[in-house]
Formats: structure tokens, C-alpha cells, sequence
């Protein structure tokens, strides 16, 4: 007799909809099996390329650019398209209307597309124990590259998958070209990683230091990784949310406080450590985040529904206070923006006032309070009327254009004057500075800091001008709960 095989279990009700559904279609997708296919044919040929004589260090240079490619490049394309595609074929309306919130969605697609990310990276694994037998490899500098790689490849899955909620095409390759400047300094520090000689020093440096430390250094890594990828698919649930959800409340609680710890920590070390130019390990990625969150912030749409501002209305003349930071929509966003630019610059100044080498007026200091003020201008200058978020970028895009072609003018023309028309705007201040000697450099960047204050002054008035919709919202949620069911029953007993 024989007996019937026992069925394969299947994903538990644990597991979302979302995260079955888009790991049964990923893995089965002709795109997933090809890579995956070419990806190992290649490296095994360049390993087979070993016995023939080729060097060492060329086999291991080749295998990490297609690792990286593998990982920064071709897998995170596939969220390239991933919620405009849903909102093309009519599955969105279909999920939005289910139990299944916008942020599982989300999560969802990225677990599975990451996920798949996961699995080329652990095949590599096999590969990097046969190159370990030929010579010229540190496991423990490899196993730190493929972290790097990995994690790198969340961060951009995360990104692109959020910013594929933008219909334009455009839009979207333009935003897929800044990921891809952000995930450059990934593809480097992995290159040093595995082929500098200096990465050796760097990690016995590394282990020479406490044991506090380098766990203050490994859990800072991964918390800011974490958060990042957070961010990111909270900017993109809050993009294909309904209307009616209020997405933006808890996400600028949490962005608060990941950025005043941030802020404490880099004053901690400016001030308490020997070196205070320790404390720009922490300003670089404040500065990262602060900007982006005040590109989403500020090109959220202004709220519609009494039930977005319901949950602060409800705690009175505080809630309505609080309501002015925490309120979905841009004129909020400007506010909001504001304070985190002002923790940024907090720490900027704590290290330009314990470092000598930072000078206020000609040091980086400057230059990045410039850099996140620039995030303001596009709230006073309207190109894309239709889409906020659209609009935020072409204008970014159109000041360095101007940059560029002031640039050239001053260049071909010999016209080194007319670089002082750079500081009308903060963007076009970076290539006015740098179109004149270093001895006018100076009162460049002290004039555009100027312009620079004058926007966000400008960006906070208009911003103030609308908070008459937030009132009337709020005194809409309030109408509405004192002639609910729910308070009707409370006063009759």
C-alpha cells in the first residue's frame, strides 16, 4: 500500500496578506528566477577564472561589483513601480477598502521584496568561504561589506518603494537618481572595506576601542537604519492613505524624538569627548534626516476631514496648540521643519564654538545651515500646482539649475560680479560662492545665509495665514462629538 505525501504547511494567519501575496508572486516572477540564475552563473565562472591565473585581487574586486550591483541596483528596482502599478490596475481601492491598513501595506512589500534581498545576499555566503581557500580574504572585513550591502539594500528598497506612489514617470526616475547619489557612499565604504589595506587599521582601531563603545557604535548603526527604512514606508503609507486618516501625528512624535536624541548625544560628545569634531559622526546623518522629513512634511496636503485634527481638538486650548506642530499638512510641516533645522543648528553651533578649525562664517557650518533652509523655498514658489510633492522637487531642481548657469555665465563672461545674484536663493548661493575667489567666498555665503532666513521667515508667514483651516476643522470635530451616539448616551445619564 502506499500512502499519500503529507501537504507542505502554509503561511500562518500570522503572516499579512500583503507579505503572502507579494512573496508568492516575487518568487515566481520570471525577473527574481533570471537574476537569481545569472547572478550565480557569473560568479561561478569568475571563480572557475581563479585556476586559469587570473590574480587574486581582480577575482575579489569583480565579485563585490556584482555583489553590490546585485544588491544596491537590480533588486531594489523591482519597488520602482511597485504601488503605482497597484494603483494603475485598480488593486489599491480594492486593499484600501479591506481591513488592511495603508502602513501593513507597505510593510508588507517591503518584507517581501527585502526578503528576497536577504536570499541573494545568504547565497553569496558559500562563495565567500570557497575565495577564503584561494587566498586574499579577510572573513571578518567580508562579513562587514555584506552587512553593509544588506542593509544598504533595505534603505533603497524602502525609498523607492515609497516614492513609487507618485504617478509621473518623471518624477520618479528623478527620485530614483537622488537614491542612487545616496547609495554611493554605500557601494564606497564596502570598496574600502575589501581592498584597502587602511581597513585592517580601522578595525583594530575599532576593537582597541570599550566594549560600550563599540556596541554604542554597532546599535547606533543599526537603530539609524532601522528608523530610516521606517521613515520612508511611513512617508509612503501616508501617500496612499485615504484622506480621512491622520498618518502624520505619531510619525512627527517619533521623528521628535529620534531627533532631540540625536541632538543630545552629538552635544555629548562636542562637549564631553577630547575631539569635537566627533560629534559630525552624528551632524551628517541629523542633517540627512532633518532634510528629508522636511521634504515630506512640507508637501503634505493640507487636511480635509474634521477627523485628522479629531484626536488633538479633543484635549482643549493644549491640544490645539500642539495641534499647530502636529496637524497632517505643509503649513504645519513648516513649523515642524522649523524646529528640527533649529536642532540641527544647535549642534552646528556647539561644534563651531568647541572646534577651531569650524569658522561660522566660512566653515561647513554655514554651508548646511544654507543646506536645510533650502528645504523652505518651494512652500512660496508654486510651478507644479497639482502636486505639492512634485513641486517641492522641480523647484529644487530649477535653483541649481539657475546655480549651473550662473556658474557658466561668470565663467565664459569673466563676469565674476554677477556670482553675488546666488545668494537670492540658498541653493544658488553654493555655486555664486564658488564662481569667485576664496576672499569673496565669504561675504557670499553671509549674504545668502541672509536671503536664507528671509525664505523660511516668508515659508512660517504663509504657513501662519493657513492655520484658519486647522481651526475650522477642529471646530468641526468638536460639533460633531458633542452629537455623537457615544455623547448623547453620556449626558443622558
Amino acid at each position: 500500500m502506499t500512502t499519500t505525501l503529507p501537504l507542505p504547511n502554509d503561511f500562518g494567519d500570522y503572516f499579512s496578506p500583503i507579505l503572502v501575496k507579494e512573496l508568492r508572486q516575487g518568487l515566481r516572477t520570471r525577473f527574481f528566477t533570471i537574476s537569481l540564475l545569472l547572478f550565480h552563473s557569473f560568479i561561478i565562472l569568475l571563480l572557475a577564472t581563479v585556476t586559469l591565473g587570473t590574480p587574486v585581487e581582480v577575482v575579489n574586486g569583480v565579485f563585490w561589483g556584482i555583489a553590490g550591483l546585485m544588491l544596491l541596483v537590480v533588486l531594489p528596482l523591482r519597488a520602482f513601480n511597485a504601488l503605482n502599478a497597484e494603483a494603475t490596475d485598480g488593486t489599491l481601492d480594492m486593499l484600501t477598502l479591506t481591513s488592511i491598513s495603508s502602513s501593513r501595506i507597505l510593510q508588507g512589500k517591503w518584507v517581501a521584496l527585502f526578503s528576497q534581498s536577504l536570499l541573494m545576499a545568504g547565497s553569496l555566503l558559500p562563495y565567500m568561504v570557497a575565495r577564503y581557500f584561494f587566498g586574499g580574504v579577510e572573513i571578518l572585513r567580508e562579513a562587514v561589506a555584506l552587512l553593509v550591502l544588506a542593509l544598504g539594500s533595505g534603505i533603497i528598497t524602502a525609498a523607492l518603494l515609497a516614492f513609487s506612489s507618485q504617478a509621473s514617470v518623471i518624477l520618479r526616475l528623478l527620485l530614483l537618481v537622488g537614491v542612487g547619489f545616496g547609495a554611493v557612499p554605500l557601494g564606497v565604504f564596502t570598496a574600502f572595506l575589501v581592498s584597502v589595506a587602511e581597513a585592517d587599521r580601522m578595525l583594530r582601531e575599532f576593537f582597541a576601542l570599550a566594549g560600550w563603545e563599540q556596541w554604542s557604535i554597532i546599535l547606533g548603526f543599526l537603530a539609524l537604519s532601522v528608523y530610516t527604512i521606517w521613515y520612508f514606508l511611513a512617508l509612503g503609507s501616508s501617500r496612499i492613505a485615504p484622506p480621512s486618516e491622520n498618518h502624520s501625528t505619531w510619525k512627527r512624535v517619533i521623528v521628535f524624538c529620534v531627533h532631540a536624541a540625536l541632538l543630545i548625544i552629538g552635544l555629548l560628545l562636542c562637549y564631553l569627548s577630547r575631539d569635537a569634531e566627533n560629534a559630525a559622526w552624528v551632524l551628517i546623518p541629523l542633517i540627512g534626516l532633518t532634510l528629508i522629513a522636511c521634504m515630506d512634511l512640507m508637501t503634505e496636503e493640507m487636511p480635509r476631514f474634521p477627523t485628522t485634527v479629531a484626536a488633538l481638538a479633543s484635549r482643549g486650548r493644549f491640544g490645539s496648540l500642539a495641534g499647530r506642530l502636529l496637524h497632517p499638512g505643509w503649513a504645519s510641516g513648516v513649523l515642524f521643519s522649523a524646529l528640527l533645522c533649529s536642532m540641527a543648528m544647535v549642534l552646528i553651533a556647539g561644534i563651531t564654538h568647541q572646534e577651531a578649525g569650524w569658522h561660522w562664517d566660512d566653515g561647513p557650518g554655514i554651508h548646511m545651515f544654507c543646506l536645510v533652509l533650502a528645504a523652505f523655498t518651494p512652500v512660496l514658489v508654486r510651478i507644479n500646482r497639482t502636486n505639492i510633492f512634485a513641486n517641492w522637487w522641480v523647484v529644487q531642481l530649477c535653483m541649481v539649475a539657475a546655480g549651473i548657469l550662473l556658474s557658466m555665465f561668470c565663467e565664459v563672461m569673466r563676469a565674476r560680479d554677477f556670482a553675488m545674484l546666488g545668494v537670492l536663493t540658498p541653493v544658488t548661493t553654493f555655486f555664486g560662492a564658488e564662481s569667485v575667489s576664496y576672499q569673496s567666498r565669504k561675504s557670499i555665503m553671509i549674504a545668502g545665509s541672509f536671503f536664507s532666513v528671509l525664505w523660511l521667515v516668508a515659508a512660517l508667514i504663509r504657513a501662519r495665514m493657513h492655520f484658519a483651516e486647522f481651526t475650522r476643522l477642529e471646530n468641526a470635530a468638536l460639533t460633531l462629538a458633542d452629537h455623537s451616539p457615544h455623547r448623547a448616551d453620556d449626558i443622558a445619564r
